[in-house]
C-alpha cells in the first residue's frame, strides 16, 4: 500500500506541479477528491473508489507538505 501512495503522490506532482494557492484551496481540493470517492462508492464502483481514495491521500500528503513549509 505504501508504494501505491508514493506513486499516487508522484503522479499528482507530475500532473499538477502547482498544487494550491493556500491551505483553504488545498482543503477544497481534498474535499473534491473525497466527493469523487463517495460517488464511486455510492455507484458500487469499488475499483474507482480505491483510485479516488489514493487521489485523496495524495492531496492530503501534499497539504501536509504545504503546511510544513508555512
Amino acid at each position: 500500500m505504501n508504494n501505491e501512495i508514493i506513486k499516487a503522490v508522484q503522479h499528482a506532482q507530475e500532473k499538477h506541479p502547482f498544487f494550491a494557492r493556500n491551505p483553504e484551496h488545498a482543503v477544497s481540493l481534498a474535499t473534491e477528491e473525497l466527493g469523487e470517492m463517495a460517488k464511486a462508492i455510492n455507484d458500487g464502483n469499488w475499483q474507482q473508489a480505491a483510485a479516488e481514495a489514493l487521489d485523496t491521500i495524495a492531496v492530503l500528503v501534499r497539504t501536509i507538505e504545504m503546511l510544513e513549509d508555512l
